[in-house]
């Protein structure tokens, strides 16, 4: 277990106000910012058990909803091309020396010393082991909690402050929300024109609320942290000036326009990934169009911000067969399509990850 016993870089102790959108995240993150954070616990956690329940309970139910017989989708799996997998699982890896390379503008931007000497901590080796070691949380516990053991994986590293780190990060799942939400919309308009099918309502009314929410949790630490200040406990004051400082400081606008790019470069590739799951199926599955591959996975990856099961075990997988399925996919293809795409964008993760957390030096 890491114990919390440094007190962050300079730039990250500027006392300014604060105002989270959500006060029980200020606390839930004060606490582990203050007992240390384990994997470890959390993952022996009743929470942690119930979301597993609850996600296996979602993919029976999917299963079942939509009578899928497991040995008919076995045969599909076995069938498809695994040098297309491979090419699949390689272009999912590349978006991780993306997120790094983003990261590391948001954490210089937030005046984290990246740039100093040769940092090793902050070198992008190093920066991809975080991302990667906290996906790898998300993966095995709910409630995004791998973005908080990042942030202490920084702390424990770095000596960079625990709020300052959350703050990048806070700052970087805002841009995720927003250009997957737009490349969404965009992949949507060229598959579907300006008649939606029925069913992706939901997808974009759950997709539009987060936006909604993204933009109010702006608005209110810009304009209304005074406001907000006053209700949070005096406790907590520092640690979310520290926060709102770092999440405000990442979104500078002379840096935007690289911060796009790599975000549209990231989710690209997310769409390009199930792309070559699909294409390693052959000609059985059909002919999809690539705006419509593009829009299956950002519907898929919009649902994973639901911090119900780890990583949205369930309701990822249902959510793909279902969709494809729209698209006038067999259900027995559709359904190995999902096993392919979640054992690379899932499994992969969760076997690689404890490897990379049993030997790594930074966890």
């Amino acid at each position: 277990m890491i114990v919390d016993n440094t007190k962050g870089s300079s730039a990250a102790e500027v006392p300014v106000p604060a105002s989270p959108p959500v006060t029980s995240d200020v606390a839930a993150e004060a606490e582990i910012a203050r007992e240390g954070f384990s994997l470890w616990e959390r993952l022996r956690s009743p929470r942690t058990l119930i979301s597993f329940g609850l996600a296996i309970a979602i993919v029976v139910f999917v299963l079942r909803g939509l009578d899928i017989d497991l040995a008919t989708t076995w045969q599909h799996m076995r069938q498809a091309n695994p040098w297309l997998l491979l090419a699949g699982l390689g272009i999912f890896y590349l978006t991780f020396p993306l997120r790094a390379l983003r990261w590391r503008v948001l954490l210089r931007n937030a005046g984290v010393p990246v740039d100093e000497g040769r940092q090793s901590w902050a070198s992008m080796p190093a920066l991809i082991e975080y991302i990667y070691l906290s996906w790898f949380a998300n993966c095995i516990v709910p409630a995004k909690l791998g973005d908080a053991y990042r942030a202490y994986l920084l702390k424990h590293n770095g000596k960079v402050s625990f709020s300052t780190s959350i703050g990048t990060i806070f700052a970087e799942r805002l841009l995720d929300m927003l250009g997957l939400f737009g490349m969404l919309v965009i992949s949507a308009y060229f598959t579907f024109g300006a008649h939606m099918p029925e069913g992706t309502q939901i997808v974009f009314g759950f997709g539009g609320l987060l936006v909604v929410m993204i933009l109010s949790g702006l608005a209110g630490m810009r304009w209304f942290s005074p406001l907000v200040h006053r209700v949070l406990p005096r406790r907590l004051h520092a640690f979310y000036g520290r926060f709102e400082y770092a999440a405000l400081r990442s979104f500078r606008p002379a840096i935007l326009p690289r911060l796009i790019v790599l975000t549209a470069g990231v989710w690209l590739l997310e769409g390009f990934r199930l792309f070559f799951v699909i294409e390693a199926l052959g000609p059985a599955i059909g002919t999809l169009s690539l705006s419509a591959i593009i829009f299956v996975a950002l519907s898929s990856s919009l649902l994973t911000a639901l911090p119900i099961t780890p990583a949205g075990l369930g309701v990822v997988e249902g959510t793909i067969t279902v969709v494809l399925t729209f698209f006038g996919v067999d259900k027995h293809l559709g359904a190995a399509v999902t096993f392919l795409d979640r054992l690379i964008n899932f499994w992969s993760i969760v076997v690689g990850g404890f490897v990379a957390y049993l030997f790594s030096k930074r966890r």
